[in-house]
């Protein structure tokens, strides 16, 4: 034992740079070896599961059934209403269903929000047509139908109504609402520039919209 500790104390002393080189080495090696395997640990290397499909599920449902399965849930987004769906379901999830990953991975999920956004209706009487439509859609409105009567103002929008009631600027509307612009034909001459629609035009375009707003109701219940 004597004989190799002054043999090791006299390689050292004759070559202490390597010597500490293959110290270096060995150190390396150790703690290369001890990173992976904390690695493995930290990254659940081998440990992959497969995603459960939530999509339609109530949102309590769909997180029960995620944790069940062992995977962190997150909502990735709550706010938007699709009417393809029931409201407060699952729509959407990420990673996609039946796929493979590790333990550790949350899943995004996506909600239909309960009901569809509300906005303020811009100002629309007393615009052109074309404006109109372009504000309705900005605001996010899908369901929009332009009908014309007479009238010296072609193309000015006259009337709005939103579920066959009309409706002011400012009323609080829902994006999903059936909007009826009552624009103006340009087909009445020699007016007045600063007269209104008489009562009886009015009563009879109101007439017209309620006949027609009870007809698409009557076959939209038809098609339930």
């Amino acid at each position: 034992m004597s004989t190799n500790k002054n043999a090791f104390n006299q390689f050292k002393e004759q070559h202490p740079f390597l010597l500490n080189g293959v110290l270096i080495a060995i150190a390396a090696v150790v703690m290369g070896y001890i990173g992976l395997l904390f690695i493995d640990v930290f990254t659940s290397h081998g440990q992959e599961m497969r995603v459960p499909d939530v999509r339609n599920l109530p949102l309590v449902q769909a997180t029960e059934k995620l944790e069940a399965a062992g995977f962190k849930w997150d909502i990735s987004d709550s706010t938007t209403f699709n009417e393809q769906y029931k409201p407060g379901v699952v729509i959407d999830q990420d990673p996609r269903p039946l796929s493979y990953i590790k333990a550790i991975r949350t899943v995004y999920i996506k909600v239909n929000a309960m009901h569809a956004r509300s906005v303020k209706l811009p100002k629309l009487n007393e615009i052109s047509v074309r404006q109109g439509l372009a504000m309705l859609r900005s605001y996010g409105f899908k369901n929009v139908q332009v009908d014309s009567v007479p009238s010296p103002y072609k193309g000015l929008i006259l009337q709005v109504t939103a579920n066959g009631r009309q409706v002011a600027e400012g009323t609080n509307v829902s994006v999903n609402a059936f909007i009826r612009l009552t624009v103006g034909d340009g087909s009445i001459a020699d007016l007045d520039p600063t007269a209104v629609l008489d009562s009886a035009t009015i009563d009879a375009i109101e007439q017209k919209n309620y006949e027609e707003d009870l007809e698409n109701y009557n076959k939209s219940q038809q098609d339930l």
